[in-house]
């Protein structure tokens, strides 16, 4: 099966086409990096990170956020499961950044194969 592609890029009349692990990796991308309330159509639509100040990163309860990150990709992204959350620090990031990385593992279902998953995102 194809899923599309993003961002969306419109080729020769058609959208851009992916894979469902690339389409996975995609969603969770969008939704790490979509404040909640940024979507009118859907408000709670998002990951609350973007709510803490980067002193609040660094110094609150990371089991916490982490927790939150989980939720929100067990309500946005259904076809990952036993999903695992962890934050890796970023030494050479950009001075915007938050200087995280979230690694996001799990598992999907692909056909009738089991596979795993295993992405990283930069966040800022």
């Amino acid at each position: 099966m194809e899923y599309l592609s993003l961002p969306f890029i419109l080729r020769d009349g058609y959208l851009s086409k992916t894979d469902l692990r690339q389409s996975i990796a995609y969603s969770i991308g969008l939704l790490l990096s979509t404040r909640p309330g940024a979507m009118p159509f859907e408000p709670e639509y998002g990951c609350n990170i973007w709510e803490k100040e980067f002193s609040d990163i660094q110094t609150t309860n990371k089991a916490d956020i982490r927790a939150s990150l989980r939720n929100a990709i067990d309500i946005y992204e259904k076809r990952l499961y036993n999903v695992s959350v962890s934050f890796v620090n970023v030494e050479d990031s950009a001075p915007h950044s938050l200087g995280l990385t979230v690694r996001v593992s799990g598992n999907y279902r692909d056909g009738d194969r089991e596979e795993s998953f295993d992405a990283s995102y930069q966040l800022g």
